[in-house]
C-alpha cells in the first residue's frame, strides 16, 4: 500500500514539474517573440512613411470634396508611436478608413481607373493590418506594402489630372450636339436607352421554282 503511494505521488510530482517546464517554456518563448517583434518594429517604424505628394491646384479642387478621401490620408500622416499595439491600432483605424474610400467618390472622378486603384490601396491596408497581428510580425512585407500604398495613392492623383486633362479637351461641334441630344434623350426615357433594339423580321423572298420562266414562255407561245 506504502508503494503504490510512492509512486502515485511520484508521477504526480513529475506531472508537477513537467507542467512547471511547459509553461516556463511558452515564457521563453512568447518573451524571444516580443524580443524580435521590438526589433521589427524599429524597423517598420522607420519606415512608415507615406510620402503621397501634394495634389496639383485643379487636382485639389476636385479632391476638396471627397471627405473619405481627406481622412484616409490625414490618418496616413499620422505616425502612430513606437509600440506594438499602437501600430496594430493604427492599422485597423486606416482598414476602416480605406473601406469607405469607394462610397462617395466625386461623380467626376467616378472612373473604373479611379476605382481599380482604391481596391488596390484598400487590399494593400488590410494586408498591413493582417501582418501587423501575426505573432512573428513579416516587416519586409510591410515596408513592401507601405511603398505600394505610396505609389497608389500617387498614381490615383496623376490619375485626376489626366480625367481632367481629357475633360477640357475641346470637342467638334457636332460631338458636342450629338452628346447634348444623348443626355437629353436618357433624361427623358432613361428605360430607352438600356432596351437593346429589338430584331425585325424578315419576310422571305419568294423563290420560283427552276423551269418556272421556261415553262410560262412555252404556254404563251400560240
Amino acid at each position: 500500500m506504502n508503494y503504490l503511494k510512492i509512486l502515485a505521488f511520484a508521477c504526480l510530482s513529475l506531472l508537477v514539474f513537467s507542467c512547471k517546464d511547459d509553461e516556463q517554456q511558452r515564457l521563453a518563448e512568447t518573451k524571444r517573440a516580443e524580443q524580435v517583434n521590438d526589433s521589427i518594429l524599429k524597423v517598420i517604424s522607420r519606415n512608415w512613411h507615406f510620402d503621397v505628394p501634394q495634389p496639383t491646384t485643379k487636382a485639389a479642387q476636385q479632391l476638396a470634396g471627397w471627405n473619405e478621401w481627406e481622412q484616409f490620408n490625414n490618418e496616413l500622416q499620422q505616425k502612430p508611436t513606437s509600440t506594438l499595439e499602437a501600430f496594430r491600432r493604427k492599422a485597423n483605424v486606416l482598414v476602416t478608413k480605406a473601406e469607405v474610400l469607394k462610397n462617395n467618390i466625386p461623380a467626376f472622378l467616378n472612373k473604373p481607373q479611379v476605382r481599380a486603384r482604391l481596391d488596390v490601396v484598400i487590399t494593400n491596408i488590410q494586408m498591413i493590418y493582417t501582418y501587423m497581428n501575426i505573432e512573428t510580425i513579416p516587416d519586409k512585407k510591410i515596408i513592401s506594402l507601405i511603398g505600394s500604398i505610396t505609389r497608389e495613392l500617387t498614381a490615383t492623383q496623376n490619375q485626376v489630372d489626366e480625367i481632367i486633362r481629357i475633360s477640357e479637351i475641346p470637342k467638334e461641334e457636332g460631338e458636342q450636339e450629338m452628346l447634348r441630344a444623348m443626355d437629353t434623350t436618357r433624361l427623358a426615357n432613361p428605360d430607352a436607352m438600356n432596351t437593346p433594339p429589338q430584331a425585325q423580321p424578315l419576310t422571305p423572298t419568294p423563290q420560283r421554282p427552276p423551269g418556272h420562266g421556261a415553262f410560262m414562255k412555252q404556254r404563251n407561245t400560240p
